[in-house]
């Protein structure tokens, strides 16, 4: 087998493994094809849910390719080599075992990806992927946001200056570059002095803690509540400390990001970004899914805000390799050779699934008793995930029993694109949401919505602390009751 193949596969592995970004990985120092592999590992991705699809459909070649190492699918190597054949350049570089059985089946392979097209009516492989995985062709401008928690103005300057980059007119310390600008091994890029973000990304951060936020609501510790990877995480600490100033103690911030991943690995990567970032001192990372988390802490009593950006379609997304390894590594893909009559009714499926936790996720956010603003946001173009999302967990705010509710405050009034208005959403509300689209707007396609609580919350049965019994729970009162449930357990 090539070296291209095996580099790119070693790259796929440890993606999948959650072991560090596409881009650090193919572009790390020991990776000697980094184009190529990066390319080839992201048509892979996107094309590994009909790949799989397809190795169902030939089940002699799908059990001969599995090892008991790899019991749940074939190895990384195996989607490589398939894509290239069926998908790429329509042959197999190289030798070896996994060439040898994927060629002994090239013309089943074949005749059943005529059939899927066949049977879904398409004419051709793009039309066979989920939406969210086909390729829009967007030339999107290079948006690098300065970190001025290590950069200096004058790094900033020189940097602009080199590249001719032009100030966004909408977010501050980011930076417009033509498209396709390369700057993976930018010294600044690799030291963390800039950061590779797209502009809708920066939204949430700017929204929740930019310089339109009013003074009053530039107070207190702020959550985010689905952090990984860390490039919103980041941007909060770096507005946090602008606000601050430069007088405050750096080893002991004045207020701090509570940041949530309740996957070891993604939490590795959160930390590992924040470190490069110089945000590590701010920010505090919690192995925790956010939903777990006692709103009732002593820990989080100083949380006036929460920025809640969770998994999502990833609909609107030119370039969604973190999205397409959420879909790329759901098993639940292939169900039986040829289930395509089940292809929409399982995208559906998976589009309300996320719905559901977005909104369980948004209640939660409500919940905090001390919490006065939340920014909810989706890489997503779906009104189920967006506008219907808000509606419904506005219209929770109302039944809940609180005296005073959470209600809709416009965001980024000086952008065009607005929410749309759908049932439980008036025209004002949809006014007070943010859409991006990638078409018209020169950026990936987004949703943002702004919350804020004017008044101090109230509830009927409590003050201050849960609904339950009116108490705080401290960390020590945490750490009793788990070692009393393990005490129990055994």
């Amino acid at each position: 087998m090539s070296e291209l193949y095996k580099e790119a596969a070693a790259l796929l592995h440890k993606l999948e493994q959650r072991q560090g970004g596409l881009k650090s990985l193919a572009y790390a120092d020991s990776t000697v094809h980094k184009r190529s592999s990066f390319a080839l590992v992201c048509e892979t991705l996107r094309y590994k849910p009909l790949l799989r699809e397809l190795l169902a459909a030939v089940p002699e070649c799908y059990k001969a390719l599995k090892t008991p190492k790899n019991a749940k699918e074939p190895p990384a190597l195996v989607f490589v080599a398939l894509y290239d054949l069926l998908l790429g350049r329509q042959k197999i570089q190289g030798g070896g075992y996994v060439k040898k059985a994927l060629m002994q089946h090239q013309t089943s392979f074949r005749a059943a990806l005529a059939r899927l097209k066949i049977k879904r009516k398409v004419a051709s492989n793009e039309a066979l992927l989920p939406p969210e995985n086909r390729q829009q062709h967007l030339a999107l401008p290079r948006y690098v946001r300065i970190n001025t928690l290590l950069a200096s103005p004058e790094e900033a300057k020189a940097f602009a200056s080199e590249y001719d980059a032009k100030q966004d007119r909408d977010v501050r310390d980011l930076l417009v570059l033509p498209s396709g600008t390369e700057l993976h091994e930018h010294e600044m890029v690799k030291s963390g002095k800039l950061v590779l973000q797209d502009k809708a990304s920066c939204f949430p951060a700017y929204v929740l803690h930019g310089e339109h936020a009013e003074a009053q609501d530039n107070q207190g510790d702020v959550i985010d509540a689905c952090a990984a990877p860390g490039n919103k995480t980041s941007h909060l600490a770096m507005l946090l400390q602008q606000q601050d100033g430069d007088g405050e103690d750096a080893t002991c911030p004045k207020r701090r990001v509570f940041a949530f991943d309740r996957s070891p690995k993604r939490l590795d990567l959160l930390k590992r970004r924040m470190t490069l970032a110089g945000a590590a001192t701010r920010v505090q990372v919690e192995l925790q899914s956010f939903l777990d988390v006692p709103v009732d802490d002593d820990m989080y009593r100083n949380v006036r805000s929460i920025l809640l950006d969770p998994s999502c379609s990833g609909s609107g997304m030119t370039n969604r390799l973190d999205h397409l390894l959420d879909i790329a590594s759901s098993h639940d893909t292939v169900l039986e050779p040829d289930h395509g009559a089940e292809y929409e009714e399982d995208t559906a499926k998976r589009l309300q699934s996320l719905a559901d936790f977005q909104l369980q996720a948004l209640r939660k956010a409500f919940s905090f008793p001390q919490v006065k603003r939340v920014v909810y946001s989706t890489c997503s173009i779906f009104q189920k995930e967006d506008e219907e999302v808000v509606a419904a967990a506005l219209e929770s705010e109302e039944n809940s029993g609180v005296t005073r509710p959470f209600v809709l405050k416009p965001a980024l009034t000086s952008w065009p694109r607005r929410g749309l208005q759908v049932a439980g959403l008036t025209a004002e509300q949809a006014q007070a949401l943010v859409r991006a689209n990638g078409l018209e707007d020169s950026t990936n396609g987004f949703f943002v919505k702004n919350a804020r609580l004017c008044l101090p919350r109230r509830r009927k049965n409590a003050r201050g602390g849960s609904a339950r019994n009116g108490k705080r729970t401290t960390r020590q009162d945490r750490q009793a009751n788990k070692m009393k449930k393990n005490t129990t357990a055994q």
